[in-house]
């Protein structure tokens, strides 16, 4: 019986960089991503004073760029199902902790929402953040009909206690 496991390198020399470059970058993102945890993803790296947001989307940048070479390079096999499960099991996570610190989030771009933000209810999404509903038709609440007044915004801290909150209309 053997001390260790006996194995050969990948032979194929664009493969094993794409591997290896695919690793390395990984590696950076993982450094980054510790960083923001011990220092605050809006702080920044004390020696350089570069921000760790800047840093963090410059690695996740760098991560994709090598991964898609890599998919690239031994065939494109990517399962988007589990992709799709995977980040919806992620939602579900975030609405989890979100809901235990007192949050809600936005349905449409999957931000929470904290006490100070400006929102506007839709008739099908809920709450969520007035700016990601701009655009959007509105209808008076009463009759259900197309309006082309402007919604009701609150500040979300506020709807625990709706004093001062007129009746208009949402978004559909």
């Amino acid at each position: 019986m053997s001390d260790i496991t006996l194995w050969k390198p990948e032979p194929d020399i664009l493969i094993h960089q794409a591997l290896g470059k695919a690793g390395e970058e990984a590696g950076e993102l993982a450094t980054i991503l510790f960083r923001c945890l011990i220092q605050g993803l809006d702080a920044s790296e004390p020696v350089t004073g570069e921000p760790n947001r800047r840093s963090l989307f410059d690695e996740i940048a760098d991560v994709l760029a090598a991964t898609q070479w890599l998919r690239d390079l031994i065939g494109d096999e990517f399962d988007q199902a589990r992709f799709d499960r995977k980040l919806a099991g992620f939602r579900r996570w975030q609405a989890m902790l979100e809901e235990d610190a007192g949050l809600g989030h936005c349905d449409i771009c999957a931000k929470p929402i904290h006490a100070d933000d400006i929102c506007s209810t839709d008739i099908e999404l809920g709450i969520c953040h007035a700016a990601c509903l701009e655009g959007s038709p509105t209808v008076d609440l009463e009759t259900g009909e197309p309006t082309a007044g402007k919604i009701d915004t609150y500040r979300y801290g506020d709807i625990a206690s709706p004093v001062g909150r007129t009746e208009g209309g949402a978004h559909v």
